[in-house]
């Protein structure tokens, strides 16, 4: 859904519609927590540019589909640097205090330093994973991003691309389904899979 959505996006450039807050940056996040690092990086640019369009477009703060410095605005900023991805994406409001200090030390070899960012920033996760309210929308509403924070995971699998450090963080919400996403296999792509996205690259090059 984010390629397409992405796609129909970079169609309109006169509509400010994507990206869908909360649920477009933690499904940019997942190639890369499985370390399926071509289609990770696809992802990271269509969200991104999203992400700039509705910069441009909503330039009133109300209006805007990314609205706080939180997962969204942090997955931009580590998308940014581990794919040199030029942007000049601004969230209306600052990165809350536990992902400013992730962004800047993710690639810290120090692991007290990488330990304490992380666990700031799982405790953080934890916080925001509640159901959506009439008043209150929170990032990690969806069950599956409460138990595989893919924010946080993809951290680690960027880690280990850029051959630093593995530390453990000392945080079951990280440390856990880790373990299960770095030694899960492969399964073998389904053909009709294959034949549908390979039709609609024929169909609309500019799906991505």
């Amino acid at each position: 859904m984010l390629r397409w959505d992405g796609m129909y996006s970079h169609m309109r450039q006169d509509l400010g519609s994507w990206p869908r807050e909360f649920k477009y940056g933690m499904a940019a996040a997942s190639p890369a927590m499985f370390s399926w690092w071509d289609r990770a990086e696809i992802c990271a640019r269509v969200f991104i540019e999203m992400a700039e369009k509705d910069q441009r477009i909503n330039t009133m703060r109300e209006m805007r589909r990314i609205k706080r410095g939180t997962s969204d605005a942090f997955l931009i900023g580590l998308f940014s640097q581990a794919f040199n991805i030029e942007t000049d994406f601004i969230a209306p409001k600052p990165l809350v205090p536990s992902y400013q200090a992730l962004l800047e030390h993710w690639q810290s070899e120090d692991e007290a330093t990488f330990t304490t960012v992380m666990q700031d920033a799982a405790d953080f996760h934890i916080s925001r994973s509640k159901e959506n309210t009439d008043r209150e929308r929170y990032e990690f509403d969806a069950t599956l991003d409460r138990c595989f924070p893919a924010e946080l995971l993809a951290v680690q699998a960027l880690r280990r691309r850029n051959g630093l450090p593995e530390f453990s963080v000392g945080h079951l919400l990280i440390d856990t389904p880790w373990s299960l996403v770095q030694e899960m296999k492969s399964v073998e792509r389904y053909a009709l899979a294959d034949t549908v996205e390979a039709r609609l690259i024929q169909d609309y090059p500019e799906f991505r």
